[in-house]
């Protein structure tokens, strides 16, 4: 009809709609019998707060469980959420016209908190039913009799309200049996929760189910509720009674198979006395009756026996439908069916009408969900199907690990969540989620083998009840595509350049084993290397403690270098790696004045030899010094026990470094070796002829220089000893020191005879590589003087005239401790100690004018004096440095420090 606004004092907006029959917003009412029934479709109803209102000409009653059925009205849902309430034709609040026409209306409030409005519809129906003697409807939560209460003719005044009596003949008492006899007022009954009504001529009563005063009796094996009332009218001159009996089924269905069996006796003893006739019987659901085409069409089968009607349901057969429930937290459904079976009898003169609507719930089946894992590994995406569900089950949020996400937080984070509907009233949920998601667990359960694994714990609610469950599953992918670290390497002259390729394992995972070594930032910070996100190199010296000796001969080493690599999350060790190669290094030194050196390694297969328990031939010469790894022996060919032979014009002097248990190790794999033998040879010739070259300088001639064009070079030299007689050449490097060994370098310009230049050292500094630029760098001469950081290390020695050095200003020397490549800072010192550095040596050296009074970068006072020894160059101090121009840059190395 139309719809006009009600404006409530709290602000909410009220919409008030009226309708009769089928609504423009849905709402359905139709005539079934002596019943109306109203559809509100849930388009209507989703989302707001429902309340139901039975509306009597202007007034309206909110319908509470207790009041609809005391007053005749059912409420429930379907599956599709449409809420469906019906009335009885002679309902509490129903207009009666005569008996024959019923008009019922309704009213349906829809709160919407968010929006804080209020919309309600009216709607209206007006049915025609003719009664007959009686009338019994079973509902599936009142029992109702309507019976002709055959009073006698009197005339009666217009009914003004309800409930109305009779004039004269008032309602005097009602007697109810229960099974035994009990008297009541009507007002009593009524607020004990009956309905008792009259008119001119109907008698209804209404009994909600439960009910004190009902009792069961059983008929042919059925239990049934019965309602059996005596209802006494009276005057001064004449009482009469009405009897009115309803008696409704609570049992008679089984399941058997995908079978349901309805019985229903066909003599009701307690509302008949006799034989009766049957005249009519009808089959339906949900308060429809249904045609003998459509029974066969959906496979319902009614049959009747002397005793019951059968009534044989599919389950799953239309008009039913099937209900989530959660049983043990474990997902079940029923099916559900509400069919009406109408009978019409025949006792004497009196016409009985009897229906029943008998709700029917099958036993609980357990619902085994299917978990469909569509995950392809090499796409990198869980993709799986969860199902499957009835309608009325809602996702409402998935829990990743301990991340528990709603439906909108998974679509807001790009996860693809979706549900799929099926033609069979099924559904299913689909999710995608990507390997590289933060909540997914990856593992190596196999080397070359990634397995990525996903918890999930689905949660769920039915509804319209908002019950919860969950169902949990784990998704489990395995992909090879896993690149193992891989190692490789090669050997120069003096060190292993080791390469390791991380592969597809991330690098701060792996961790690499020289040796017996596990590698870390303070350890590699002795080495020269270069690391990123897919590869590692590094520089081993072979002296280095975690290089393996196999053998040492005069000539040089064995060495063998192990690489082992591991996964320190999965605790897995990957392919080892070794690398073996000679060295050819001298391990022994002759000197002309008859000094010995000998630096002997550990070798692997003398796991027990400790070098401090060498000895040479002479037991009582041990190692001038010893380390963890290595021995340094420093003697004279005239002791311990060296032996001395004439070959030719040459002598050879002979001694053996030797190591004997005095208790014999056994003889296993780790001990293969109880003794160790060395050889040391020097040879010296007996008799040679050395030319020297002498030259006199005239002191009355005035020097005198060429004129002519060239370039003054420098070089840098390291000394074999400290009187700077003998050096190393270049073919000798590397040179190995033991560590305590000073080194003394000399800096020198060996072709010019002209007086009047001199060299400077303006730096000096020591690398770990050939680049004089890399770090880290050790500084030996700052600015002429030793390095301020530590002057003690190194001393600037003087230069003097001798058979070699004509002009001492022409050459520049210093001493340098070794161990100042060790104690770079306090944190690494106990480590860097054990370890073998092979270092560089690189100096900045200037070239200047000795005599030219003006140029005073020639000499500089150290204020270290004591770094000076007698030197000439202690003159005066140098008053600015030299322009990188004017430098020349020499260096020397490598020298292995062990």
């Amino acid at each position: 009809m139309g719809c006009f606004e009600i404006w409530a004092l709290w602000v909410m907006v009220t919409i008030i709609c009226i309708h009769a029959d089928t609504s423009e917003d849905g709402i359905q009412a139709e005539c079934l019998g002596n019943r109306v029934q109203f559809t509100l479709p849930s388009s209507l109803s989703a989302g707001s707060h429902l309340e139901v209102y039975a509306v009597n000409n202007t007034h309206t009653v909110f319908l509470t469980p207790h009041l609809a059925a005391q007053c005749g009205y059912t409420q429930k849902l379907d599956p599709w959420g449409n809420t469906i309430v019906s009335a009885s034709l002679q309902s509490c609040f129903a207009e009666n016209q005569g008996d024959k026409v019923f008009k019922v209306a309704m009213q349906f409030k829809l709160y919407e908190i968010t929006t804080l409005s209020e919309k309600v519809h009216e709607v209206f129906k007006t049915c025609s039913h003719t009664m007959i003697s009686r009338e019994i409807l079973c509902e599936k939560n009142f029992m109702e009799v309507s019976v002709r209460n055959a009073l006698p003719e009197i005339k009666m005044e217009p009914v003004k309200e309800w409930p109305t009596d009779i004039p004269n003949l008032q309602l005097w008492k009602i007697l109810l049996y229960t099974p035994g006899e009990k008297a009541f007022q009507k007002d009593t009954l009524q607020a004990m929760g009956y309905s008792v009504y009259t008119s001119p001529t109907r008698l209804v009563m209404r009994s909600p189910f439960g009910m004190a005063e009902n009792f069961i009796q059983n008929v042919d094996n059925v239990d049934m509720i019965v309602f059996k009332s005596v209802v006494l009218f009276r005057d001064r001159w004449i009482m009469t009674l009405v009897e009115s009996a309803a008696a409704c089924p609570i049992n008679g269905a089984s399941v058997e198979g995908q079978m349901i069996y309805w019985h229903v006796p066909l003599h009701i003893t307690p509302l008949v006395s006799s034989e009766v006739e049957i005249l009519e019987v009808h089959l339906g659901v949900n308060g429809r009756r249904f045609t003998l085409e459509e029974m066969v069409n959906r496979n319902y089968v009614m049959t009747i026996t002397d005793s019951h009607i059968i009534v044989e349901i599919p389950i799953g057969a239309a008009y039913g439908n099937y209900k989530s429930h959660v049983l043990n937290e474990q997902y079940h459904v029923s099916y559900n069916i509400e069919p009406v079976l109408e009978l019409l009898w025949k006792e004497g003169l009196d016409m009985t009408s009897y229906k029943v609507l008998f709700p029917i719930t099958t036993p609980l089946t357990s619902s085994q969900l299917q978990v469909k894992d569509y995950t392809q590994p090499k796409q990198k995406v869980f993709d799986v199907l969860l199902g499957y569900f009835l309608p009325d089950v809602e996702l409402l949020n998935i829990t990743f690990v301990s991340e528990l996400l709603t439906v909108s937080e998974i679509i807001n984070k790009g996860i693809l969540l979706q549900e799929h509907s099926f033609s069979n009233n099924t559904k299913a949920f689909t999710l995608q989620v990507p390997f590289s998601d933060p909540q997914v667990q990856i593992k190596n359960f196999r080397l070359d083998v990634t397995t990525y694994t996903l918890p999930l714990v689905f949660g769920f609610a039915i509804m319209p009840e908002h019950t919860t469950f969950a169902h949990s599953i784990v998704l489990e992918a395995s992909l090879a595509d896993i690149v193992l670290p891989q190692a490789e390497g090669s050997c120069n002259e003096d060190y292993f350049n080791m390469y390791v390729q991380y592969g597809t394992t991330p690098s701060s995972q792996i961790k690499i084993k020289l040796g017996h070594m596990e590698l870390n930032n303070t350890i590699l910070q002795q080495y020269q290397y270069h690391s990123n996100e897919t590869h590692f190199d590094i520089i081993v010296p072979f002296l280095s403690p975690v290089v393996a000796f196999e053998s040492v001969q005069l000539a040089g080493i064995m060495g063998r270098l192990d690489v082992e690599m591991y996964d320190s999350l999965n605790n897995w060790s990957f392919r080892e790696f070794s690398l073996a190669c000679p060295f050819f290094v001298k391990m022994s030194e002759c000197f002309p004045n008859g000094t010995i050196t000998v630096i002997i390694p550990k070798l692997e297969s003398v796991p027990h030899l400790h070098p401090g328990e060498l000895s040479l031939r002479d037991p009582a010469c041990k190692p001038y010094d010893i380390e963890d790894y290595f021995a340094y022996f420093h003697f004279n060919v005239t002791s311990c026990g060296t032996t001395r032979k004439f070959v030719g014009d040459t002598m050879i002097y002979e001694n053996e470094v030797t190591w004997k248990k005095d208790e014999p190790l056994p003889q296993t794999s780790e001990n293969p070796e109880t003794e160790y033998r060395f050889m040391v040879s020097c040879i010296y010739i007996a008799n040679a002829t050395q030319s020297m070259i002498f030259q006199t300088v005239s002191h009355f001639k005035e020097p005198y220089a060429d004129v002519g064009k060239g370039e003054l070079t420098v070089s840098l030299r390291l000394s074999k000893d400290m009187v700077y007689r003998l050096f190393y050449h270049d073919g000798d490097f590397p040179v190995v020191k033991f560590l305590k060994q000073p080194l003394y370098f000399e800096v020198g310009m060996n072709q010019s005879r002209d007086s009047r230049i001199a060299v400077v050292l303006e730096n000096c500094w020591a690398t770990l590589t050939e680049d004089r630029e890399s770090k880290p760098r050790w500084d030996l001469i700052v600015d002429g003087c030793a390095s301020p950081k530590d002057p003690e290390q190194t001393i600037i020695l003087p230069v003097v005239a001798d058979e070699r050095v004509d002009i001492p200003d022409h050459f520049k020397r210093f001493e340098v401790k070794t161990f100042t490549f060790t104690e770079d800072d306090e944190s690494s010192k106990s480590e860097n100690a054990t370890l073998a550095r092979r270092v560089f040596v690189h100096c900045d050296v200037a070239i200047c004018h000795a005599e030219n009074t003006a140029d005073g970068r020639c000499y500089k006072k150290c204020e270290a004096a004591q770094n000076l020894i007698g030197s000439s160059s202690n003159r005066v101090r140098r008053s600015r440095s030299f322009s990188e121009e004017a430098l020349q840059h020499v260096s020397i190395g490598p020298i292995l420090l062990i």
